[in-house]
């Protein structure tokens, strides 16, 4: 649960829709920046600043029978699992007395998978880090 200018919001909703299969993530966690720089001219004090790359990651968590078939979704694509692009994650949120908020994030690429399992584990999770090179786009108010 976020707390958003004093409101609590509750856990939403996570898609991850390809055509023929649809994933019930457990967990997303993403982020994005833009490098910036001071930029110096005569003097001590920054004249302005510059602006560099933008970039946008993630992790997203499924359980094993998820991530198994997002597996064999690649095999019958004839898709290697880090060459799969995810068109969009769609990622919405709201609490009982406001609109529903939604986060997009587009061309989203696999980098790293992370099995993580441990005695008295209730359910099997896998870890997915995710390269977003479309950027996160925030309820409609694109990052760049």
């Amino acid at each position: 649960m976020a707390i958003i200018n004093g409101k609590a919001y509750d856990w939403g909703d996570i898609s991850v829709k390809l055509p023929g299969l649809e994933i019930e993530p457990q967990e997303i966690s993403y982020n994005d920046e833009l490098e910036k720089e001071a930029v110096y001219g005569k003097g001590q004090k920054p004249r302005g600043y510059g602006e560099g790359n933008y970039k946008a990651d993630g992790k997203l968590s499924l359980l094993k029978d998820d991530f198994d078939d997002l597996v064999e979704y690649c095999k019958s694509q004839g898709v290697a699992l880090y060459k799969l692009v995810i068109p969009k994650i769609v990622v919405s949120y709201a609490n009982t007395t406001q609109r529903t908020k939604t986060d997009v994030l587009s061309t989203v690429t696999i980098t790293k998978v992370n099995h993580k399992n441990g005695q008295g584990d209730k359910s099997l999770k896998v870890d997915l880090d995710l390269l977003v090179i479309g950027g996160v786009e925030r309820d409609g108010l694109k990052a760049i």
